[in-house]
């Protein structure tokens, strides 16, 4: 951003950068002129409560981006920031620890943009204290110890793979971890074996071995809350961890237990 560039400006031309937009399909999708969205960039016109509103809606964007837009624009923002131990965060998380984490039979999680856990059921509480309790799932999920009970390391570590590196794009940290490990070597065998692929299974299950012998098939599914509007909780997600054969279920119930019971 140039000294004479307007906080607003310089964030509003990031934001089409981001969104890849020229400045005539940025003034498109809002209903407004090139030569306004110019003017808008370069300070020579303020931006509106309503152009504001327009811009967030017609670009359809994220609860950060609308946020960030807003607190440039010397309006009051209607996204404040909040912390995660505000009430309403805190109230959010136990709400999904009550109704969603609670009533999974397998380990479960909520996750920050970041992958830092959240909250966890009985059975996740069972499955961090395997892996030392890492504050967050990508230290979990690569590190040595994790790493050393996967008998299928180099077949589904590339879903591991896209998925960090999707994520980097919007978290510094998941992307500070995701480049030390392609630094180490942990993925150079991702291009190798794609090249070497004719045709892709629907799914690879990750393959675990205990050293009690017990064989575990799983994967994870994620989702996240449709309805969000605040840019933290925007980036909360819910892990849940999925079975993939028949005895690996009745296996991740006796290790862990049934998260479920007492509900």
């Amino acid at each position: 951003m140039s000294m004479t560039t307007p906080p607003f400006g310089a964030s509003l031309r990031l934001l089409r950068k981001e969104l890849h937009l020229s400045q005539e399909a940025l003034a498109a999708a809002v209903g407004t002129t090139q030569r306004h969205v110019s003017f808008l960039e370069t300070g020579r016109s303020a931006p509106t409560r309503d152009m504001l509103a327009r811009i967030a809606t017609g670009l359809g964007l994220s609860p950060p981006q609308r946020a960030s837009l807003f607190e440039a624009s010397g309006f009051r923002n209607p996204f404040p920031h909040r912390r995660l131990d505000q009430a309403e965060l805190v109230d959010l998380l136990d709400l999904l620890s009550c109704h969603v984490l609670r009533h999974w039979p397998f380990p479960a999680f909520v996750l920050d943009r970041d992958w830092t856990f959240l909250r966890w059921n009985a059975a996740g509480q069972g499955m961090l204290a395997m892996f030392d309790h890492p504050a967050n799932m990508h230290t979990m999920f690569l590190s040595p110890t994790f790493r050393a009970v996967i008998q299928n390391w180099e077949e589904a570590s590339s879903g591991l793979y896209y998925r960090l590196k999707e994520t980097a794009r919007s978290s510094p940290e998941v992307g500070a971890a995701f480049e030390s490990a392609v630094a180490d070597g942990l993925f150079e065998h991702v291009t190798r074996r794609l090249a070497a692929t004719d045709e892709v299974p629907v799914y690879v299950p990750i393959v675990i071995e205990l050293p009690n012998a017990m064989r575990l098939k799983i994967t994870t599914m994620s989702g996240r809350l449709t309805s969000v509007h605040d840019a933290v909780a925007d980036g909360f997600g819910v892990e849940l961890l999925v079975p993939l054969d028949r005895s690996t279920e009745p296996s991740l119930r006796a290790l862990f237990g049934d998260a479920t019971q007492g509900a």
